[in-house]
């Protein structure tokens, strides 16, 4: 399991959602999945252009819920 991770918040312990990191993992997956589409399509094709910036754009927002 997880280690659960906490942040200060006005005079009090807030517990860091669970959910957060798990929706982090998922992003990150669909992320790769999404660039690795995007090479099988190759770049010569307007839906692998879009696949690619798109899983990228995915990779980076998950791993950023991910270390939150």
């Amino acid at each position: 399991l997880k280690k659960t991770r906490y942040e200060k918040c006005r005079g009090g312990v807030l517990m860091v959602s669970v959910k957060l990191n798990f929706i982090g993992e998922v992003t990150q997956i669909a992320g790769v999945a999404a660039v690795v589409a995007g090479v099988v399509l190759s770049l010569h094709h307007w839906p692998a252009a879009v696949a690619l910036i798109g899983g990228g754009a995915a990779f980076y927002v998950g791993k950023k819920l991910r270390a939150q």
